[in-house]
């Protein structure tokens, strides 16, 4: 068992090639992740309130705003109906039972003194009004009046002359009523009903309608406010309120107009506007970390698709870079394309590309991922995700094995069909109008032709710019007419038909075993070009009476002839081959030994006793490194043995067909080109039959002279016989004569 050693230059290539595809997968998220983050592409809109709409504006996607307006009138309604907050003062409580205490006192002492006057003025017969009335001018009684607002004395002068019994009941009527209902609480702009109150509390404790008078007046002199305005509390309450409302939301539906054209612009449109982030960025970074994750995720599988069912791909930075660009590609035009509907986004495209470029299943799997990006675009709307998903599928299918760029017209067609039937679906789902349904139709079929187009227009670049070798590409280049085929035709016309052999074998081999058989056909067309430069070299080519090798070396014949890989490449670069085609020149005949050249210079050689370098007659390599290089080096090489058979028979072809496998076997030809043992066995049988064919056993056809002595010889024969039967005929009616004279003259015997 070989154990292949890994150098350090081919383990830091390695590690540089993980390096850069590391690199291109997280570039690919970060771009996708910031396409799928930014606002609609139509454009910012810089409207002014007053202004005229230039145009209809309408929303990008289905969504829902804040109605500031009516959610600000909520809030204030609600700020408005919370009741303002009172705090019970006690300290006024009690300082209004301070004052009245204080205020009984001077009347109690007042009235002792004017019961004293009173007395003295009764004893020497003086009237005792006129004695109060100065006392209250000159005395205390006055500055009582002021001091607690009484109009007049009248009142205080009435209390003074009460008995001493009434005088308690006022003070203890007065005291009671006014702690009851100041307790109770009393705003200021209250007071009016509660002197009512405590007027009518009186009246209910009062024993006379007179000492119910004086206590109302005096109670409602001393009656104050007990309930006074917390603001800050107040002011606390009302904000709890206003955020208690919850907002006001209206939902605007994708393409609701939100401004008509020539609509004068107000607030309410600028609120909204904004709220679709149409007038200024909206930066939601909770979405964007959502989306990042979300392609983490998808970028990963696609990852691990790559690296378990497609390492030819994983492998080629080339290819995954290809990948990366039409995915890119795709998501950058739906997000453009979005703005004018979600029907119009031709998704198949990347479908196409892939399936051409790549393979048919990959782009399956990146149908799907796309798909689902487009669904995040357009907010989880399922009906432009499954119209994309749907289009892309179909287009996969119908160009998975098309040859001619004019199959994708019918694609077209296809992707156009199938997106009809998807929007009838979801139009009659979602009850949309005749008039809707019919819309979506334009852009479902605007969608299909958009792909074809971009398809065909981009394919090109992408074949060049990134070296894909699709089977549009391979098709032109099996044209006979295509400058290379037609200099090897005229130039060397023996190698074009040898290549044209080796063509059909190849084909049908790799289409037995499920190779590129296209690929095949057309690498063995261009596998031996190389020999344009010094085409009478090689025997197929030559006239039959002169053969070039034997006035040259066989070290010499044999470096020329090999030397014809190498032209080839030469040439295939200078004509733009795809490097597909170039490996198959290179590779197509391996490190084989160049048999015929080696054996004469083994005959040919002067001194018996030194070997002859085997190498110098070998080819450079290297050995077949895919199926279809595998495939053409045998078939090139068994068509080149099958001329030699004198008698070519279908055992002798079958068992040529066997040792040319078998041989290639040992020698290690085809150890790096994947063919199994069960797909020889197969390829064996498909050159076999093939062969059979083409060297089946012909009759001799005569020359021209042999077929002209034939027919003169025939000419002659047919001569006598017309003289003979006329001699025939003329004895038969000598013949008949005498019979008819015979039978005339029987009766007259008879008589």
């Amino acid at each position: 068992m070989k154990i292949k050693k890994i150098s350090k230059s081919n383990f830091k290539i390695s590690n540089q090639n993980i390096l850069k595809k590391i690199l291109l997968f997280f570039l690919l998220i970060i771009l996708i992740t910031f396409i799928l983050a930014l606002n609609s592409t139509s454009g910012r809109i810089i409207l002014k309130v007053g202004e005229v709409a230039p145009r209809d504006i309408t929303s990008p996607e289905s969504m829902e705003v804040i109605d500031k307006k009516a959610t600000e009138k909520l809030k204030e309604d609600a700020v408005k109906s919370t009741p303002e907050v009172y705090n019970l003062n006690l300290v006024s409580i009690e300082n209004v039972d301070k004052e009245l205490l204080d205020f009984f006192s001077i009347i109690k002492e007042i009235r002792n003194q004017y019961k004293i006057l009173e007395e003295k003025q009764i004893r020497n017969n003086q009237e005792t009004d006129a004695i109060i009335n100065d006392y209250f001018i000159d005395n205390d009684l006055k500055m009582l009046a002021e001091r607690y607002s009484f109009d007049g004395g009248s009142t205080l002068i009435n209390l003074i002359k009460l008995d001493e019994f009434s005088l308690e009941e006022v003070e203890r009527n007065v005291n009671q009523s006014i702690k009851k209902v100041m307790q109770q609480g009393i705003k200021e702009d209250d007071m009016e009903e509660a002197v009512k109150q405590v007027i009518r509390d009186i009246s209910g404790l009062s024993f006379s309608p007179y000492t119910a008078i004086i206590s109302g007046e005096i109670g409602e002199k001393f009656l104050k406010p007990s309930l006074f305005l917390d603001k800050e509390a107040t002011q606390a309450k009302r904000q709890e309120a206003a955020v208690a409302v919850k907002d006001v939301k209206e939902v605007i539906r994708k393409g609701q107009i939100i401004v008509r054209k020539g609509e004068i612009v107000t607030n309410t449109h600028l609120e909204r506007l904004e709220a679709l982030g149409l007038q200024s960025p909206v930066i939601r970074f909770k979405s964007i970390f959502g989306l990042l994750l979300t392609n983490i995720i998808l970028i990963l599988l696609l990852n691990l698709y790559l690296f378990n069912y497609h390492q030819n791909i994983y492998n080629d930075f080339y290819k995954i870079a290809l990948l990366g660009v039409i995915y890119l590609a795709a998501i950058i035009l739906a997000k453009t394309v979005g703005g004018i509907s979600g029907y119009l986004i031709p998704t198949a495209f990347a479908s196409m590309l892939i399936a051409i470029t790549l393979d048919s299943r990959l782009a399956l799997w990146v149908t799907f991922l796309i798909s689902f990006n487009i669904g995040f675009i357009f907010n989880g709307e399922i009906d432009c995700m499954i119209t994309a998903l749907a289009g892309g599928l179909i287009a996969i299918f119908s160009i998975r094995k098309a040859t001619q760029r004019s199959s994708l017209t019918r694609a077209g067609l296809l992707i156009a069909g199938v997106n009809v039937l998807s929007i009838t679906a979801f139009g009659l789902i979602d009850r949309n109008s005749a008039e809707i349904i019919l819309q979506n139709y334009l852009w479902g079929i605007l969608s299909g032709i958009t792909s074809v187009i971009l398809t065909l227009g981009i394919l090109p670049f992408l074949e060049s710019f990134f070296d894909i070798t699709s089977s549009f590409k391979l098709m032109e280049l099996s044209n006979p007419n295509q400058p290379l085929l037609k200099q090897l035709l005229v130039e060397a016309p023996g190698t074009y038909h040898h290549s044209v052999v080796v063509g059909n074998l190849a084909e049908a081999a790799a289409d037995e075993i499920g190779a590129n058989s296209l690929l095949a056909r057309v690498g063995a067309y261009y596998h031996d070009v190389g020999k344009l430069k010094r085409p009478y070299f090689f025997a197929e080519n030559q006239e039959a009476y002169k053969n070039i090798h034997d006035e040259l070396e066989p070290s010499l014949s044999a470096l020329v002839i090999a030397s014809h890989v190498k032209d080839g490449i030469d040439m295939a670069r200078k004509y733009k081959l795809p490097k597909k085609i170039i490996d198959i020149i290179n590779q197509h005949h391996g490190t084989g030994l160049i048999s015929y050249f080696y054996h004469r210079a083994l005959q040919t050689s002067e001194d018996k006793s030194s070997e002859v370098d085997e190498e110098s007659y070998r080819y450079s390599g290297p050995k077949p490194q895919s199926k279809e290089a595998g495939i053409i080096l045998l078939a090139d090489m068994l068509e080149a043995e099958a001329r030699t058979l004198s008698n070519p028979t279908a055992s002798r072809i079958k068992n040529l067909t066997q040792n040319v496998i078998n041989k290639n076997l040992i020698n290690g030809q085809l150890d790096d080109c994947n063919l199994t043992l069960r797909e020889l066995n197969r390829i064996k049988d498909v050159f076999a039959r093939i062969l059979t064919g083409m060297f089946h056993n012909r009759v001799e056809y005569p020359d021209e002279e042999l077929i002209n002595k034939l027919k003169k010889e025939r000419s002659q024969g047919e001569s006598n016989n017309k003289k003979q039967a006329e001699t025939i005929n003329k004895v038969t009616d000598v013949e008949k004569s005498i019979t008819d004279s015979n039978e005339a003259n029987q009766p007259k015997r008879n008589k």
